[in-house]
């Protein structure tokens, strides 16, 4: 059979349909990490430009790389905002005063949007990677189905590349586009007391280039890593065999480095006399490593968690709840990792929120200074409104992941769904396990990020954390992370009540 015949035979909708829904579903994940990526990294673009005296990176890190003569004029500039500040200093500022001296605060900008940037990697490509997972789950079983009826392993492994790689360069293109929308609105945020401009925001034709040939060797990657199960047993990919259970290993880790994170920013101040930069570094590099070890005990608790409450459900056994308790807990239990990656992103959107909540509260007043023009006050209110920002990016995509993820999980699981019904489960019982199977998650990775964030705060704010507004702050990004996962959910029920559970059987 050659590849064109083969190629129409394997985009045969067929009987299910499920195919060409997964696949948009992957298109639309692609496009969403793709958009996301490219507008954070279309800021820090922005922010390297205005520190720098040729806007390039090259001359803000060394200034023997600036074009001839932009570095004089650049340290002129920086001298008459250091003259304005010891002439001002605590009197009234007007808007042009504030806009030169917030110049001389360039260097720390770059450095908090390339912290933010670093953050948002890891939804990035766990969004990117939930994309390349969905398409796969449904693309082995034809592959499989394909390798059965004797199609060679050079047959199939273009196919999966050629599928694989299609879908994430369209989704690259369609987040391109959605890059190019999202500018207009960025121009409207004023950071430093100035607004952006297009040139500012627009990354360049290399770094579109860049992240759409990494956006396809990801999809590529996953797909042929996922591929060697179908190469090598194509019988074992139609069995879906179960996850092995997590080890408690995770959980002594986790606390091991934890204690390490929270002593080390308890004696910060030993490390003043090496440099604010390397403060800045001890503690942006333990934040960085606390929300890593969330990750790594987070399919542990997820399946502790599980674990407890189907204990509960089936000590009990008598509410119509219990039943859809016990289906919860039970695809949980099947699968942790899947469970936890459904709500992974979350993690990081409330350590944010976590972090966001004091920014806001350093921004509502330092001192009782509450000059509108004052530099300072300035510079926390766009630390805030940077920390807002990065939460809300996390936050969308983490509800882009885990909306894709669960609608996946429906559609790979129909046969499921649909012997659940023919055994007489009602579509109730249906939706509130599937939405179970989200919460009871999300409240723990909730409980554990939060509790994370807070305590490596704690050693550099103290009671300040008890702030009612900090309080609220954290409570309103809690609630953006909840509506949003819920929104996934009510997706993914959306997408069962389509499927047509009485259809037929697993056998038909």
């Amino acid at each position: 059979m050659n590849m064109f015949r083969l190629w129409r035979l394997f985009h045969r909708s067929g009987t299910r349909g499920t195919s060409g829904r997964t696949s948009a579903l992957a298109i639309v994940a692609f496009a969403s990490a793709t958009a996301v990526f490219l507008t954070v990294l279309g800021g820090l673009h922005g922010f390297i430009w205005r520190a720098s005296a040729d806007h390039t990176f090259g001359c803000m890190i060394n200034s023997n790389r600036c074009a001839p003569g932009t570095y004089e004029t650049w340290s002129k500039t920086l001298a008459h905002a250091d003259k304005l500040v010891a002439t001002v200093g605590d009197g009234h500022w007007t808007a042009d005063q504030a806009t030169a001296v917030m110049n001389t605060y360039s260097d720390g900008y770059v450095l908090l949007a390339a912290f933010a940037s670093l953050l948002l990697i890891v939804p990035f490509v766990a969004l990117a990677g939930s994309a390349a997972r969905l398409a796969a789950s449904r693309r082995d079983a034809r592959l499989a189905a394909l390798r059965l009826a004797g199609a060679t392993t050079a047959q199939v492994t273009k196919l999966t590349a050629l599928d694989a790689g299609g879908q994430a360069l369209l989704g690259a293109l369609v987040g391109m586009a959605g890059y190019f929308a999202l500018i207009p609105a960025i121009m409207l945020l004023d950071f430093q007391n100035q607004h952006f401009t297009f040139e500012q925001l627009w990354v360049g034709l290399p770094a579109l280039a860049a992240v759409t040939v990494g956006v396809t060797l990801l999809a590529l990657v996953s797909a042929l890593v996922a591929l060697r199960r179908v190469a090598i047993t194509p019988l074992g990919v139609m069995q879906r065999t179960g996850q092995p259970m997590p080890s408690a290993w995770r959980a002594l880790i986790f606390l091991a480095v934890l204690a390490v994170g929270y002593l080390l920013l308890n004696s910060i101040s030993a490390f003043a006399h090496l440099g604010q930069m390397v403060v800045y570094a001890i503690i942006f590099g333990v934040f960085f490593l606390g929300f890593a070890m969330v990750n790594v005990v987070g399919t542990w608790v997820v399946a502790m968690r599980a674990r407890v409450v189907a204990m509960r459900a089936r000590s009990r056994a008598k509410h119509p709840k219990d039943a859809a308790t016990m289906i919860a807990m039970r695809r949980i239990l099947d699968n942790p990792k899947r469970a936890w990656r459904n709500v992974s992103g979350v993690a990081l959107a409330v350590f944010i929120a976590g972090m966001t909540s004091v920014c806001g509260l350093l921004a509502t007043g330092i001192g009782g200074n509450h000059d509108p023009f004052d530099p300072s006050m300035l510079y926390m209110r766009d630390i805030a409104m940077g920390g807002f920002l990065t939460l809300a990016f996390a936050a969308v995509l983490a509800a882009v992941s885990s909306g894709v993820m669960q609608t996946g999980n429906v559609y790979d699981q129909a046969d499921e769904y649909r012997m659940l019904a023919l055994e007489g489960t009602d579509e109730a019982t249906l939706d509130k396990a599937r939405m179970m199977e989200v919460i009871t998650p999300l409240n723990t990775v909730m409980a554990v990020s939060l509790g994370c964030s807070v305590l490596l705060l704690f050693p550099i704010l103290a009671t300040s954390l008890l702030n009612p507004a900090s309080l609220l702050t954290l409570a309103a990004g809690i609630g953006l992370c909840y509506a949003l996962m819920v929104l996934g959910g009510c997706a993914a029920n959306h997408a069962a009540h389509g499927l047509g559970h009485a259809g037929y059987r697993m056998d038909d």
